[in-house]
C-alpha cells in the first residue's frame, strides 16, 4: 500500500504570513498530482486539510471548488480532510465527498472531522473515539486514523497544536490495535514517530518552501516514509533553458511576468525563454499541419509574423539577452526557420524536429524515416544551436518503437558539433538508455522542463532521478549538466 499525503495548501494566499505560499496553490497541487500520476503511482492520496484560507468567505469557497476540480485529475482515489481554515462542514462536504470510512488495498481508513479548540488545537468526542471499536470489529487488517490536527504521544514532539484529549485517543488506538495516524496542520511536520506499535505521521505544509509532500508505504507491519520537495535544491544552480510563453499556440497558462516572479521560489538559478520560431512566424494551422515545413521561411506571410511581439514581451519584462532564446524549427530541407536579423537578437538557441515528412506518408518506410531523421538532426547541429531539444519526441508521438539503433549515431553527431542533448519529460518519458550513453560518452545534458503549463516550470525532479539512476555523482554533476 502506497499513500501520498499533501497538507495545508492554504489557497489562495495568506497576506499576514508571506512564508505561506497559497498564491502558488494551483501550481503546487498540479505539480504534485503530475508526479503522483506519472511516477509515484500511489494507491491512495490524502489531503490533510486547510485546502484554503478564509473559512466561509466567498473567495475561500471559490478556491475550494477549484482545488476539487484539480484533484479530479488524480488517477487514484483520495480522501479530503477538513481543516480549521476550510469552510464549515455543511459547505465543505457539498464540494468533497465525505469518506468517514474507506477500505482500499486491505487497509481501512477512518477520517475524522473533530471539534476545534483554542490555540489551534482539537478534541475528539467519546462517540468518535468509539469508531475505533466498530472499525476493528470483524476486520483484522491495518486501520489508519486520518485527521487534520496531529495525534502524537505526549512528550514526543515540540508541536503545540495537539488534541486536548490525546492520551484518551491514543489509549483507544492501542486497545483496538490502530496501526497508524496521518495528520497535517503543523507546518514543520513531524515525520514518522513510532510508539507502542502505532505509527504517527504528520506531514509538513505543501504551501511552505521547499513545498513538501510525503509518501508512506505499508508492507505488512513495516512502514517506510519519504518526503519529497517540489523546490529544486538551489545549490545545484539549475537553469531551465526550455520555457515557453503565452505566445505559444500550445501554451496552457504560461505568463512570462509570473515566470520571472516565481522561478527563484522553485529553486532555479535562471530561466531561458525559448519560444517556437515556427509558431511565431506562421499561423497555427500551417504549424500544426506541417505545411510550414514544406517551404520554410520562403512561405512566410509577413502579416502573420509575430516575432516582434515576442521581442516586445521580452522587453516589457526586462529580460536580458542571455535569457531570450528560441526553439528553432527546421523545415523538411533542413533549413533553420529563423531570420538572420532575429538570430542576432537572442542569446540562446535550441533546435528541434516536430515532424518528419516520411512519417506522414500513407505507407511508412522506416528506413527512410531514420535517414530523414539523421539528415535533419545533423542540419540542426551544423546550424550552431546549443541544445538538441527532445531528440526522439516524434517517435513517441507517432506511437512507434524508439529507434535505439540511432542512439549512438546521434551521440556521435552531438560530440562532433559540441552540442548538448536535452533531457525532456514534457510529454513523454526521457530515454534512459540514451541519457546513460550521453553520460558515458561525455555529451553534456540540458535538463529542461519544456513547460507549457506553469506547474511544469523548473520541474526537473524526474531529470535528477534519472541522472542518479545513470550513476551521475554530485562531484560530476557540473561536468555532465549544461
Amino acid at each position: 500500500m502506497k499513500i501520498a499525503i499533501i497538507s495545508d495548501i492554504h489557497a489562495p494566499c495568506k497576506a499576514d504570513n508571506p512564508d505561506i505560499r497559497g498564491d502558488m496553490a494551483e501550481i503546487l497541487l498540479l505539480r504534485a498530482i503530475n508526479r503522483f500520476n506519472r511516477w509515484i503511482k500511489p494507491d491512495l492520496a490524502i489531503i490533510c486539510g486547510d485546502f484554503v484560507d478564509g473559512n466561509d468567505s466567498e473567495i475561500a469557497k471559490i478556491w475550494l471548488g477549484k482545488l476539487q476540480q484539480i484533484l479530479g485529475k488524480l488517477t487514484c482515489p483520495y480522501i479530503a480532510v477538513r481543516g480549521n481554515h476550510d469552510p464549515a462542514a455543511e459547505y465543505f462536504y457539498k464540494v468533497f465527498e465525505r469518506k468517514d470510512q474507506l477500505d482500499i488495498g486491505g487497509v481501512r481508513f477512518l477520517t475524522f472531522d473533530d471539534k476545534e479548540e483554542p490555540m489551534f488545537c482539537a478534541s475528539r468526542t467519546n462517540e468518535q473515539i468509539e469508531r475505533f471499536k466498530s472499525a476493528r470489529a470483524n476486520f483484522a487488517g491495518p486501520i489508519v486514523s486520518v485527521q487534520h490536527v496531529p495525534i502524537v504521544p505526549p512528550g514526543m514532539s515540540d508541536c503545540p497544536y495537539v488534541y486536548t484529549n490525546s492520551e484518551q485517543i491514543i489509549a483507544a488506538m492501542k486497545k483496538y490495535n490502530i496501526f497508524m495516524s496521518v495528520s497535517g496542520h503543523y507546518h514543520k511536520g513531524l515525520g514518522h514517530i513510532q510508539s507502542d506499535g502505532i505509527n504517527f505521521i504528520t506531514t509538513p505544509a505543501v504551501s511552505v518552501s521547499p513545498f513538501k509532500y510525503m509518501i508512506v508505504e505499508i508492507e505488512g507491519d513495516k512502514v517506510s516514509v519519504t518526503t519529497d520537495d517540489m523546490r529544486l535544491p538551489s545549490e545545484l544552480g539549475l537553469v531551465d533553458r526550455h520555457v515557453h510563453t503565452q505566445l505559444a499556440y500550445c501554451s496552457e497558462n504560461m505568463d512570462a511576468a509570473r515566470i520571472l516572479n516565481l522561478y527563484k521560489d522553485l529553486g532555479l538559478a535562471g530561466v531561458v525563454f525559448t519560444e517556437h520560431s515556427g509558431q511565431l512566424y506562421f499561423e497555427d494551422n500551417p504549424f500544426w499541419t506541417g505545411e510550414c515545413y514544406k517551404n520554410g521561411l520562403a512561405g512566410l506571410n509577413k502579416k502573420h509574423n509575430r516575432m516582434e511581439q515576442y521581442f516586445d514581451l521580452m522587453k516589457q519584462n526586462n529580460v536580458p539577452k542571455k535569457s531570450i532564446g528560441l526553439e528553432v524549427d527546421f523545415d523538411y530541407a533542413g533549413r533553420a526557420m529563423i531570420k538572420p536579423e532575429d538570430r542576432q537578437r537572442v542569446g540562446f538557441l535550441i533546435g528541434s524536429i516536430h515532424k518528419l515528412a516520411e512519417m506522414w506518408k500513407e505507407t511508412i518506410d522506416w528506413g527512410a524515416v531514420k535517414q530523414e531523421y539523421l539528415f535533419r538532426t545533423e542540419e540542426i547541429l551544423k546550424s550552431g544551436v546549443s541544445v538538441l531539444a527532445h531528440p526522439f519526441r516524434m517517435f513517441h508521438r507517432n506511437g512507434s518503437r524508439l529507434p535505439v539503433d540511432l542512439y549512438e549515431k546521434v551521440i556521435k553527431l552531438l560530440k562532433q558539433y559540441n552540442t548538448a542533448a536535452e533531457v525532456n519529460f514534457h510529454s513523454q518519458e526521457a530515454e534512459f538508455e540514451f541519457v546513460k550513453l550521453c553520460v558515458e560518452s561525455g555529451v553534456r545534458l540540458s535538463l529542461s522542463s519544456d513547460c507549457h503549463n506553469m506547474y511544469e516550470l523548473g520541474e526537473l525532479w524526474p531529470h535528477l532521478k534519472m541522472l542518479e539512476k545513470a550513476g551521475v555523482s554530485k562531484q560530476d554533476f557540473n561536468k555532465v549538466v549544461l
